[in-house]
């Protein structure tokens, strides 16, 4: 990832984990703001590199939102009795999956004659469970 790549994918975390942080109290209504969050990355980095918004693998890149939005509302109404850990986990989920995203992306647009890499629930799992570690 180029360095200003680098550092658009830094601003979206911050943005996705400071919102997370704020509104963990209220399990999913983070998810309200941090799933624009993540499809405004995208279209950065897509404008960042000049690439087609058309060619972007929609499907997986909405796999990667959608699924991380449900595991992340579900990790958060599992933890919502322990304060501090929902927060923290909400904080920790929402960095992870807009990293995740952005090299997704990343690997997409440097790559555009390779099929994209399929995104299965199990692998956004896999993903959480190392953010929480």
């Amino acid at each position: 990832m180029d360095p200003i790549a680098r550092r658009i994918t830094n601003r979206y975390s911050i943005a996705s984990a400071a919102v997370a942080f704020l509104v963990h109290p209220i399990p999913a209504l983070d998810e309200v703001v941090v799933v624009p969050v993540h499809y405004a990355l995208c279209l950065r980095l897509a404008r960042r590199r000049k690439f087609p918004l058309a060619k972007l693998p929609w499907r997986q890149i909405q796999r990667i939102v959608w699924y991380g939005a449900a595991a992340r509302t579900a990790l958060s109404l599992a933890l919502a009795p322990i304060p501090i850990a929902s927060g923290a986990a909400n904080y920790a989920t929402a960095v992870a999956l807009t990293e995740y995203l952005s090299r997704y992306l990343d690997d997409a647009m440097s790559n555009p004659d390779r099929p994209p890499r399929e995104i299965s629930v199990e692998e956004i799992r896999k993903l959480f469970a190392r953010a929480q570690t």
